[in-house]
């Protein structure tokens, strides 16, 4: 993998895609450039490209939970939003001095945070905070929002907080499809608010933040691609992206479209192999519970250590990390250590099955 390769964005879609992903981070990178994080970046691209388990290097992206509670329930998502089971991690938020003990620690080193998981981050105050408090450490903050609010003042607050890009999660243009993605959201509150963001823009004019649409292309929504393609240029939208949903490989037949056909959800079809996540960025759930990536942040027992209660640069190097990135260095190696999660994954799996 190079060291702008498509691990930085998300595997399985096709290059038009992965670019405008891989664009916001080259956005980010150029804008938050200083010399401290300069140097940190090539040392964890050696890092990662020597494959070594105790790196000398930190995260130079985060992707940061400020809470796991959502107000739609769209299929699918977050295990369909059952309660927890014993075990496994509860509902909850972010306080906003815990989010800033973690800038504190290692904002030198970031171009960008990912403020979003598996909730809605406009529900809770504290979210525009903490874009602020990171904006003003020269940081870019991303969010990702349904954008389901009743709140005129929001659009103009989101503007003033700083935000470099609003990703805006809507799977349909008619209610019909959209509903049968998005569960109880309403289309056209979604809309009308990504408009107030937009015009807020033009009325202070504002470059950011960027309006990137992301839309999760299935079945019964990839009749509208061109409905959404020219709602966005009408809208304004500075891009749109037509995905490949996350859902099991054993959905009904609806939910796969003839751009990702259900083979397309199996780990061989992706054509870049590996991880990079153990090198380059880290996911922090809202209780601070660090994981490797976002891939089973449902039991605290994955999570390698928590940034509340310890720090972050301990954490990072590890057993458990140590282990996962020679997990990763040597697919289907026999490698000692602790259960970490990694040892569960396709990318270290793969080999251990031929």
């Amino acid at each position: 993998m190079g060291i702008l390769d498509s691990a930085l964005a998300t595997k399985g879609m096709n290059a038009g895609v992965k670019f405008k992903i891989l664009r916001r981070h080259l956005l980010a990178f150029a804008r938050h450039m200083t010399a401290a994080r300069l140097h940190n970046f090539i040392r964890a691209e050696r890092d990662r490209m020597a494959k070594k388990t105790r790196v000398s290097s930190m995260p130079y992206i985060l992707k940061i939970e400020p809470s796991n509670i959502c107000n739609l329930h769209c299929a699918y998502c977050y295990d369909d939003r059952r309660q927890p089971l014993p075990g496994e991690r509860p509902y909850g938020r972010m306080p906003f001095e815990n989010f800033k003990k973690i800038i504190d620690e290692v904002g030198e080193y970031l171009f960008k945070i990912n403020l979003y998981g598996f909730g809605e981050p406009w529900l809770f105050p504290e979210t525009l905070d903490m874009i602020r408090y990171a904006s003003d450490r020269d940081i870019g903050v991303g969010v990702s929002s349904n954008m389901n609010f009743k709140d005129a003042s929001l659009p103009r607050r989101i503007v003033d907080s700083g935000l470099e890009t609003l990703i805006f999660s809507c799977h349909g243009v008619g209610r019909e499809a959209y509903s049968r993605f998005m569960g109880k959201g309403d289309p056209d509150l979604a809309f009308a608010n990504i408009a107030a963001v937009i015009e807020e823009k033009k009325r202070l004019r504002a470059r950011y933040p960027v309006i990137d649409w992301q839309y999760c292309v299935t079945g019964f929504n990839e009749m509208e691609i061109e409905a959404a393609r020219e709602k966005a240029r009408v809208l304004g939208v500075d891009q749109i992206r037509f995905i490949k949903p996350f859902f099991p490989e054993n959905a009904p037949d609806e939910w796969f479209s003839s751009m990702f056909p259900r083979q397309t959800l199996r780990h061989e079809a992706e054509p870049s192999p590996g991880c990079s996540w153990v090198y380059r960025s880290a996911y922090i759930n809202f209780d601070g519970g660090l994981l490797p990536c976002c891939r089973d942040m449902r039991k605290p027992a994955n999570d390698f250590g928590n940034v509340f209660t310890q720090d972050f640069k301990e954490i990072w190097n590890n057993e458990a990390y140590q282990t996962a990135r020679a997990l990763i260095a040597s697919p289907g190696a026999d490698i000692p250590g602790p259960d970490v999660m990694c040892r569960r994954c396709p990318v270290t799996t793969s080999a251990r099955k031929t």
